[in-house]
């Protein structure tokens, strides 16, 4: 071993060496003992999406592009064996299959990414409620309390329940649902079969 790593060595165990003792100085207890006065409250996410519409029409319009989807393999389908009763060519038929694998692929991206996209502005939007509430609120920190693993109990037992405020901002399912996701499963329709 070199003279420069031998020092490099040495000084490596030094730092782990003195570490500890730093930790537990009692300067670091004294500032770990110090508390911070914060604020929580919590939310049931599950329950905000089961009982707002911006979820909800997130959710009807996925079940729509997977029907559309359906719809349109099935039209693949017939369209194959019509192919295939008119004795085409098996380079006709290998043709028809990667033409029409091709358009049910661009379908099926077009409805993911619809999907996708409302899915992501029904989560921006709860959070947006999230915000407003937590701020009227005056809470510093705000958690869905079903994915606490630690302390769960005791956050449920000192925090402050949003969740009917936050569904109450963002309105009942019944409350413009099936405006968005006619308009969604409308642009998913023509949107997909322009690719």
């Amino acid at each position: 071993m070199s003279g420069k790593a031998r020092r490099l060595a040495y000084l490596a165990l030094s730092i782990v060496a003195l570490v500890p003792s730093c930790v537990s100085s009692p300067a670091y207890a004294q500032k770990a003992a110090t508390s911070i006065n914060v604020k929580v409250g919590y939310v049931n996410l599950a329950l905000i999406k089961a009982s707002t519409p911006v979820s909800a029409s997130s959710e009807e319009l996925k079940a729509k592009a997977e029907s559309f989807l359906k719809m349109s393999v099935e039209e693949s389908n017939k369209r194959l064996a019509k192919a295939k009763e008119e004795k085409k060519s098996d380079d006709e038929i290998k043709k028809l299959v990667a033409d029409l694998q091709t358009q049910i692929n661009a379908k099926q991206q077009a409805y993911a990414e619809l999907v996708q996209s409302a899915n992501q502005q029904a989560t921006q939007q709860i959070a947006q409620a999230v915000a407003q509430v937590a701020q009227d609120k005056g809470l510093d920190l705000v958690v869905d309390g079903q994915g606490v693993l630690a302390g769960g109990q005791k956050l449920l037992d000192n925090g402050v329940d949003i969740t009917k405020e936050v569904v109450g901002k963002l309105g009942s399912p019944t409350q413009a649902a099936s405006a968005p996701a006619a308009s969604n499963a409308q642009a998913a329709k023509t949107g997909a079969g322009t690719k």
